[in-house]
Parts: structure tokens; sequence; C-alpha cells
């Protein structure tokens, strides 16, 4: 049976601050974390479970204070930009947790930004990433690669063997 650890009651890595006007990888204790060996987990939805299957010991939050912004765009030249509003990022969280209910996966903690360390075997998150993913499309498989309940238990068992656990 899979479980599922979003580290709820872990302490972030970096003192929590004032948002700023940056995105997530440009905050300064990111940028900071990011020089330790750590990396920023991918927020497309086919890896929103990522962080919940991830070794605790390889994992760590920072609180979200950057800022998303909703571009106008023609032609491919920016008209104006603005920060997204409250419900906009609400509607998002529930998108999430709506996709990771659908997975058989607890709901994440909100307004929290993750990094994680890869396992000592491999260079980076991203290493981590295509392995599951070739895993998962080698001959004879038929698990689909997107955030559901099959792929989400290949990926975990796959995290673990990568962790030696």
């Amino acid at each position: 049976m899979a479980t599922f650890d979003w580290g709820v009651s872990d302490e972030p890595a970096a003192p929590t601050g004032e948002p700023l006007p940056v995105e997530a990888a440009d905050l300064p204790e990111v940028t900071e974390l990011q020089s330790e060996g750590w990396a920023l987990a991918p927020e497309e939805p086919m890896w929103v479970f990522l962080p919940a299957i991830w070794p605790g010991t390889h994992r760590a939050w920072v609180a979200d204070r950057s800022t998303r912004w909703v571009e106008n765009s023609r032609d491919g030249v920016v008209l104006d930009r603005a920060p997204w509003p409250a419900d906009l990022y609400e509607e998002i969280e529930s998108d999430v947790n709506a996709l990771l209910a659908e997975a058989g996966v607890p709901p994440r903690p909100a307004g929290r930004l993750w990094l994680l360390k890869p396992p000592p075997v491999l260079t980076s998150v991203q290493d981590v990433i295509d392995q599951v993913i070739e895993l998962a499309l080698a001959a004879g498989s038929e698990l689909v690669p997107s955030c559901n309940p099959e792929f989400v238990r290949h990926a975990q068992r796959t995290v673990q063997e990568l962790f030696g656990r």
C-alpha cells in the first residue's frame, strides 16, 4: 500500500519573509538552497505528487512568497502584466488537490515551495524523473505517465529503490 508524506510538521528550510515580486527560482532562500544541491520540485501537473513520495531526508520546503504573473501580450510582445489575484491561487491549488485526490494522494499543504535532493546514485532530480519515465515506458509496460494511481505507485517504488529503501 502506498504511503504519502507531505512533511506537514517539518519546519521550513529558511525563515519566512514578506512576499517579493520575483519568480520562485529567484527567491534568495531558494537560490541559496540550490547552491547547496537542492532543486525546486517540478510544478507540472504530472509531478505534483513528487514531494509526497520523496524521502524526508532529501526534501525541504520554504514558504512561497514569490509572485506569479498574468501577462497580456500581442504578437509576442508583453503589453502589461499583473500579479495573480488571490482567487486564481486558490483555484490552482484546488485543481492540484483534485488531481492528487484522483491519484489517491492526500492534498498538499498550501503555500509551500518544495525542494528536493537527488539520491546519491544520481546527480539531479531530473535524472530521477528520467528514470521513472524510462521504466514506465519500458517494453510491455501499460503505465501511462501522468498523475494517476498506477503511475504514482510506480514512481514511489522507483524513488524508494533509487534511495535504497
